[in-house]
């Protein structure tokens, strides 16, 4: 039984490690989400996000996010990068189950010290997965800071990001490719809120919010972020 009662085996591993039979099953994912990308593409992410993390059911991949755990100016980061859920009843529990695996990761890389969560969004319930953290960026009726804002340029220049972007909605407007998301659209779930907040987005496009909070040293030492609670 794997995490948040889901029967998926979760584990993290370098993503250098995935065999060519697994990156295909990542593609397959991909393109059943709407969201295709070509064999470059997909080795330009692995070799962007160094971590792997795979949900599978009977040794089949349903899930996977690629992300990484590095300092950006010093600061400690969790980057969430390329990622999808394979359609089905527990697509919800395989994005929480892979985005805690990262935390559980991230307590041991940077014990005692708040970290920076930050990823490419275009879904209310990748964008609910921000609602443990303090200091969420972007929020609902929150004019950020400079600083906030800075950040938000230098996560697009990390991001390696295509599109024109907008610093005072975080917002990436369409490039005619697609964006290498965390696609959570398999999943239900994060609210009117993050709905009118994200407002109709089409990743495929190449649209995309850059999002990002705040996890606390605490949350991370005591594993209520890893457990999803």
């Amino acid at each position: 039984m794997g995490h948040n009662g889901s029967p998926m085996d979760l584990e993290s591993r370098d993503s250098v490690s995935l065999k060519p039979v697994e990156l295909d099953e990542l593609g397959q994912i991909l393109e059943s989400v709407g969201l295709p990308m070509t064999d470059e593409e997909l080795d330009q992410q692995v070799e962007q996000f160094p971590l792997a993390a795979l949900a599978t059911e009977d040794g089949a991949i349903q899930a996977f996010l690629l992300g990484s755990l590095e300092r950006i100016g010093g600061t400690p980061c969790i980057l969430w990068g390329l990622g999808a859920a394979s359609r089905g009843r527990h697509a919800g529990a395989s994005v929480k189950a892979l985005a805690g695996e990262l935390y559980r990761r991230a307590a041991i890389s940077f014990p005692d010290e708040d970290v920076l969560v930050a990823g490419r969004l275009a879904h209310p319930a990748a964008y609910a997965l921000l609602g443990a953290l303090t200091d969420v960026v972007p929020r609902p009726g929150y004019s950020p800071t400079g600083e906030e804002r800075a950040w938000g340029r230098r996560l697009v220049r990390r991001f390696c990001c295509r599109g024109e972007y907008d610093e005072r909605t975080f917002r990436l407007a369409p490039n005619g490719a697609s964006e290498p998301v965390f696609h959570a659209g398999t999943a239900k779930g994060g609210g009117k809120k993050a709905a009118e907040l994200l407002g109709e987005l089409d990743p495929a496009r190449g649209e995309a919010v850059i999002a990002f909070g705040w996890a606390t040293a605490e949350a991370l030492a005591d594993g209520s972020l890893a457990n999803g609670s």
